[in-house]
This record gives C-alpha cells, structure tokens and sequence, in this order.
C-alpha cells in the first residue's frame, strides 16, 4: 500500500465525484501538497485508441508501451493492477502527499461517499456540500502520516519507500550504533549523506 494517505470518492454516475476531487486537488496544491490521482472504474474500456501506433504496440504484444510527448508521460500496461499494485507504482513515480482515488472499491481504502448510493466498507465521510469538513479530514491525515514517518530513504535520487517493520529496523539499528558513540546523547534527528 502507499505511504501516504490514500481516500476513495465514490458514489452514483453523475453524483460530482469529479468536481470534488478536482476541486480537493486545487486546494490541496495550494496548500503545497503533493497530490496523486486515480479514476477506477468497473467498466472494460482503454484510453488507447483502435489503430493508433501506441495501439498497435499492444495489438503487436509488448506488454508495456511507453507515450512519451513534449507534455507528458503516459504509460500503457497491457494488463490490470489491483489497487494495491497502483499505489506501489505511484511511489515510484515521485513522492506525493496524498492519494485521491475516484470510484474506490477497494476496502481498505478510506472513502468519501457522494450521494446515497449503497454504503461501501471503509467509509469514513459523506460528502453533502460539507467541502471544508472533507479537507480538513484530508489535511489531518496527511499530518499524522507525517508525524509517524520517521525514516526517509533516498538511493540515486530514488525515493525508497519502507513499510513499517524494515524502517523500525534500520531507525533501530542506526540509532543504536550511533547512540554507542562517544559524545552522542539524546538523539532526535540523524542526516546521514553516502556517496561513493
């Protein structure tokens, strides 16, 4: 799962899943948070186009076919990711503050629901024109995500995200050894730069 907060939106075709987190992504940005999105959807559809070249990639069988234009990126994996897997991949991306997911289904997923559609596992909020009560809910738990973090890894300008069990392991080990060196007492804060 990702390292930062994740919350599903979900609710009716047409319920303004969109325009609230359009509108969360604009205040979250700022705000100087770093923001990632995904729309989920249960219906099979491709953004790839019939014929086009990135289209004819996949037809031709490469599993992964890369856009790359003037503006943008785009990554084409020629099979689905569980939810799970997308948030992984996310980290891999860059680092982000937080992560919106339109049309959560997942159930480990915190989520917003918009409308009265059928209540899904994990729903932590509805949203009934209550934007500011929905932000203030997003900041406080990118907050606590942020207080809890207590190892940050960076390997050749790569971010490497640690679930909880190796960063107590490493913030463990290198506190204790350095806590055996003469002159170190009560530590709070370590940088340690390597470069070969």
């Amino acid at each position: 799962m990702a390292r930062c907060p994740v919350f599903g939106v979900y609710g009716h075709s047409d319920s303004g899943k969109t325009t609230l987190i359009v509108k969360l992504v604009e205040q979250l940005t700022k705000g100087g948070y770093k923001v990632a999105t995904v729309k989920q959807t249960k219906k099979s559809i491709s953004l790839d186009i019939n014929g086009k070249d990135t289209w004819r990639h996949h037809a031709a069988g490469a599993g992964l076919v890369v856009f790359s234009s003037a503006c943008e990126t785009d990554f084409l994996l020629n099979k689905p990711l569980s939810m799970s897997e997308i948030l992984k991949s996310i980290s891999e991306f860059g680092r982000y503050d937080f992560i919106l997911v339109e049309g959560a289904r997942d159930p480990s997923i915190p989520k917003i629901r918009i409308g009265d559609g059928r209540k899904r596992k994990h729903t932590v909020a509805i949203y009934k024109n209550n934007f500011n009560e929905i932000l203030q809910l997003i900041k406080k738990e990118i907050k606590l995500k942020q207080s809890s973090q207590r190892l940050a890894i960076t390997v050749n300008g790569k971010n490497i995200w640690l679930t909880e069990f190796p960063e107590h392991i490493l913030t463990n080990t290198i506190v204790g050894m350095l806590s055996s060196l003469k002159g170190v007492k009560n530590i709070s804060d370590i940088t340690i730069k390597y470069k070969k």
